[in-house]
């Protein structure tokens, strides 16, 4: 019999609030790592070496940021699970988005528009335009008693589900980096120099097409990863995944093989060969689902079981 848990009841937006807290807790064990790095390393990561303070002071802010999006990712997590539990959440996000107002009119003051500053720009998409929301989202669905679904999900669907989240916020990953450096980039003219936290970049028509065609794979991803999470909960609606995911993992084969007969056994890449893996172990998953009983009549097999057990009992017991 397959294995069936139910799943914490969650709205949309607590689904997606979900995915943006991981997201979140990852940038931040990242950045942590980072912070760790520049207090050990004593200068050799570019800071001129010696300069104790600098040293720390730069580690040290780095360390701060990793803890606020850790932070923000345990509350978010906290609110995806419980609505009752955004006001935390809430509250921070409003405290950042005023540090970021405050910043921005501190900047004005000095005769400076810092809103394209990536950082700057960056903090605001996520903390103003996304978490705020969200925040506030949750708060009203709570407020008038809304709650989420709960699914019963087979091994294989919570699998596929987890693998889903993952291309979701490879998606926005794409799509929020996609989105700073055309913005960014935007701010100059063709042919000009543009510096992006230290980065000289030459402003041309290509690299805007390449950034545009980043930002559709970013919503390509984002539809995959949608279709994944819906057919995960709902296996009877499983198809559309399948028919994308082969179609991808069609790609990924194809590609593979032309740059084996191109550049050897070595030729392709290591992106390319995991994201071929990937897709294959999303594809295996989804005609597992495809091909597994519905879970009215696994709870029909489970009804029949417990209700024929108790009668072999008791046989059991009058032949004895």
């Amino acid at each position: 019999m397959i294995d069936l848990k139910p799943s914490v009841p969650r709205t949309p937006a607590q689904a997606v609030l979900r995915i943006v807290s991981i997201f979140m807790a990852l940038l931040g064990a990242l950045a942590l790592l980072g912070g760790v790095l520049v207090l050990a390393t004593d200068g050799s990561v570019g800071i001129a070496s010696g300069d104790l303070w600098a040293i720390a002071t730069f580690g040290g802010i780095i360390v701060v940021v990793a803890g606020l999006l850790l932070l923000t990712a345990v509350l978010g997590l906290a609110a995806s699970n419980n609505s009752a539990r955004v006001g935390p959440y809430r509250f921070l996000c409003y405290l950042v988005g005023l540090g970021v107002l405050v910043a921005i009119a501190w900047g004005w003051g000095l005769g400076t528009f810092i809103l394209f500053n990536p950082i700057i720009l960056t903090t605001t998409i996520v903390y103003v335009l996304v978490c705020s929301r969200l925040a506030d989202k949750v708060k009203e669905e709570h407020d008038r008693g809304v709650r989420g679904e709960t699914f019963l999900r087979s091994r294989h669907q919570r699998v596929l589900h987890l693998l889903s989240e993952v291309v979701i916020m490879k998606g926005v990953l794409t799509a929020v980096v996609a989105g700073v450096l055309i913005v960014a980039l935007l701010a100059y003219g063709e042919g000009e120099q543009a510096v992006i936290s230290g980065v000289s970049l030459t402003v041309s028509e290509a690299m805007l097409v390449v950034l545009a065609a980043a930002a559709v794979s970013a919503g390509v991803n984002l539809l995959v990863g949608c279709l994944g999470i819906w057919g995960s909960n709902r296996p009877q609606r499983i198809r559309p995944f399948l028919v994308l995911s082969s179609l991808a993992l069609v790609a990924d084969v194809v590609q593979v093989v032309v740059s084996v007969v191109e550049h050897g056994p070595l030729g392709p890449s290591f992106d390319l060969v995991f994201d071929l893996l990937f897709m294959a172990g999303c594809t295996y998953l989804a005609v597992r689902i495809l091909r597994q009983p519905t879970p009215e009549e696994l709870m029909a097999q489970a009804v029949g079981a417990a209700m024929v057990a108790p009668a072999g009992e008791g046989l059991g017991e009058v032949d004895a």
